[in-house]
């Protein structure tokens, strides 16, 4: 059984226009509890904010947010991915293009976010549908023969050969520095 974008992403995602500051933007994400806001113009998405934009592009720099329009800070464009799409690619494309969100797409409407976060949250589903469906023990799985795709529980990124050191899967650059 083959876990999809659809079961592990976020639905009900936040949408500011490309003319909102970014003082009201952050005001938005904090009163939601959210880390990242998607940037609509006509109806169509065009880019995404986050938590670290606002930190690296206006506050490290000293920069007015009342006077910075989220439009001049945002990422774009949007990688999307589909609601069918193979979790396992969603995390490979993240990896790849070095991003840690995904916005999920159907038709050409956005109807949710995969985050790392989502993929972390998935993860014991994951270990789950391993057990029920292999003839293979837990223990088994984590053996250092084995390769095992994931989060690194050290450093949080995406690797296909995480190894398990000290009761704790991780990367290959964690598991030297340790």
């Amino acid at each position: 059984m083959e876990l999809k974008v659809g079961d592990a992403m976020t639905r009900g995602v936040i949408y500011v226009k490309p003319d909102e500051n970014v003082q009201r933007v952050a005001e938005i994400m904090k009163k939601n509890d959210i880390d990242s806001v998607i940037v609509i113009d006509n109806g169509v998405g065009v880019g995404i904010v986050t938590d670290m934009d606002i930190i690296a592009k206006v506050v490290a720099t000293g920069k007015d947010p009342k006077t910075i329009c989220v439009s001049k800070i945002m990422t774009s464009p949007l990688i999307t991915i589909t609601p069918d799409a193979d979790i396992d690619d969603a995390a490979r494309v993240m990896r790849d293009r070095e991003i840690r969100r995904l916005i999920v797409t159907q038709d050409g409407n956005i109807i949710g976010m995969l985050s790392e976060f989502d993929l972390v949250r998935v993860e014991p589903a994951l270990h789950l549908l391993i057990r029920e469906h292999s003839q293979w023990d837990i223990a088994d799985i984590a053996s250092p023969t084995t390769t095992i795709s994931g989060i690194c529980e050290v450093c949080g990124n995406y690797s296909e050969d995480l190894r398990p050191l000290n009761g704790r899967l991780v990367c290959e650059e964690c598991a030297s520095e340790d």
